[in-house]
């Protein structure tokens, strides 16, 4: 846990720790064009599928659930699972959660993932032009329940006031964010193609 007298929240210490990690990765996405059809689309879904796979677990972790009490509601693996299978789209075979004991750096995981959504509200407009909804093959895109802004808001100061931290945090948000990088890097053979 940190100095709770400490100026600079948690959520502002990982945006700028990961500022330049997000930018790359924002670019990389638009540059392999994954909006630019409905089969590219396709191997951006299966790139959530696995990084939502990997992080599926930290919405079940104890001290999170603690903190984060609509933590468990937030996770979007079950509509990431029903977006592949709109889409008809294999599930690999291998792989699981990954499992990450430290609160501290399962709060990092769960930044990235939980900051993605903000974005997701431009993306949804780019998948509606391919003729996929928050209904059919976008159900992960959706906002929460609560709105965008509120459920991103409410997630910041729940981890900003819990004293997580911020070293491990800062580890766990740079490791997601490579993590998502990675399977880009991967991928290249299903995005390639998908042309």
């Amino acid at each position: 846990m940190t100095n709770m007298s400490d100026p600079l929240s948690l959520s502002l210490r990982l945006k700028d720790a990961t500022h330049t990690l997000h930018e790359d990765l924002d670019k990389s996405i638009m540059a392999h064009g994954l909006f630019s059809s409905a089969e590219k689309y396709k191997s951006f879904v299966q790139l959530q599928y696995l990084f939502h796979r990997d992080i599926n677990d930290l919405y079940k972790h104890d001290q999170l659930l603690e903190i984060i009490p609509d933590l468990a509601t937030r996770n979007r693996f079950a509509q990431v699972c029903q977006d592949m299978r709109d889409l008809n789209l294999p599930f690999p075979e291998a792989g699981s959660s990954i499992c990450i004991q430290d609160a501290s750096t399962a709060v990092g995981w769960l930044y990235v993932a939980e900051g993605s959504k903000l974005g997701a509200n431009f993306l949804t407009k780019l998948v509606e032009k391919l003729g996929f909804t928050e209904n059919f093959g976008g159900r992960h895109l959706a906002a929460d329940p609560g709105g965008r802004g509120p459920s991103w808001n409410a997630f910041k100061s729940a981890i900003d006031l819990a004293g997580f931290d911020p070293v491990l945090a800062t580890a766990g948000a740079k490791s997601g964010f490579m993590r998502v990088k990675n399977y880009m890097i991967t991928s290249d053979t299903l995005i390639s193609t998908s042309n």
